[in-house]
């Protein structure tokens, strides 16, 4: 009978290499953390605070916008700044070769 090949991940051919994994919570750092504990928080807060049913909502929308805003602002400043770095390193290369 022939056997059928085992499955064997490509990371378990060489010693100590990890498989890639992608954190994406945490590509922002600590302030793109709290904005986004701000933004799951709002909701509780502002129903606390806000008693008029309308005015909730709206400020309950208005901090979800803003929270999403923001972490859209932060992750293109950090998309910005290493296409910029990597444009450097590249102007690097081509001034040494």
């Amino acid at each position: 009978m022939a056997q059928t090949p085992h499955y064997q991940p490509a990371y378990l051919g060489t010693p100590f290499r990890r498989q890639a994994y992608h954190h994406p919570r945490t590509s922002l750092g600590a302030a793109g953390h709290w904005i986004r504990e701000a933004g799951i928080l709002a909701p509780l807060v502002i129903g606390e605070i806000v008693k008029d049913p309308e005015q909730k909502w709206r400020w309950i929308r208005i901090a979800s916008v803003t929270t999403a805003l923001l972490s859209e602002g932060m992750w293109t400043a950090k998309i910005h700044r290493e296409r910029e770095e990597a444009r450097e390193r590249e102007r690097e290369c081509h001034a040494q070769a």
